[in-house]
């Protein structure tokens, strides 16, 4: 068993292949006791393959697995895992979200080239929401897209962006009955009914309590500048 400090909780993984340790190996840690633990049966690696679309390695599968198993009991500990990326500026997370194929990666690479090291990506695909006395914060793990791109950091999340392609560059605020499905439908829901409640909860806080925005972005370095004065000015 392997032991990682992920979003402020000390989680067990009972790992059968070596990839998840080279894979957390950043997130490892041996203080205070564990919050819980998970481990992945042969059923659901099997599971995983069959949903898998392509062939990948048991290891893998495993790594796949294991996330999912800590994503279902998250909720319990006030957290969610996110489907987004989040941008790090001056001690604060922002993060922004999309459908798989509209360009978060992309945007993420003009935040660097437009801000460079006045920024860093915290995680850019699928960092942790967590509630912490009544303070939301975003939190890197070491799922973070083929990219690779994500640092172990958590920080106070203060801002939320629904991203959409366009040919001009625009941000608009939205309301949280505007973001409610979209913000839904990136976030993971346990199958349990209990975790499942609390997951939806925190969804409500997140949306209720951040401010949120529809960024409609280009590929061009502009939309970095318009998102940026947007979520960090508080301009639109």
């Amino acid at each position: 068993m392997i032991k990682v400090s992920i979003a402020g909780l000390n989680v067990g993984i009972d790992n059968r292949f070596d990839f998840i340790e080279k894979m957390t190996a950043d997130y490892v840690s041996d203080k205070g006791p564990l919050d819980f633990s998970v481990s992945v049966t042969p059923e659901q690696l099997s599971e995983e393959a069959e949903m898998s679309e392509r062939e990948y390695s048991d290891g893998y599968l495993e790594s796949v697995a294991v996330y999912r198993s800590i994503a279902e009991r998250l909720p319990e500990f006030g957290g969610a895992v996110f489907h987004g990326a989040v941008i790090a500026h001056e001690g604060k997370a922002y993060a922004v979200t999309a459908r798989s194929g509209v360009g978060k990666t992309t945007h993420l690479s003009l935040w660097l080239r437009a801000f460079g090291d006045k920024v860093h990506i915290l995680n850019g695909d699928k960092p942790i929401i967590r509630d912490i006395d009544g303070t939301l914060y975003a939190a890197g793990t070491p799922w973070r897209g083929k990219e690779n791109f994500g640092v172990n950091e958590m920080l106070p999340l203060a801002g939320i962006a629904f991203l959409e392609r366009a040919e001009s560059n625009s941000a608009q605020k939205i309301s949280p009955t505007d973001a409610l499905i979209p913000f839904i439908s990136q976030i993971y829901i346990p199958k349990g009914p209990r975790c499942a409640a609390l997951a939806l909860s925190l969804a409500n806080k997140a949306i209720s309590s951040v401010p949120l925005f529809r960024f409609k972005v280009n590929m061009d370095i502009e939309a970095a500048h318009i998102a940026y004065k947007a979520f960090i000015k508080g301009g639109v």
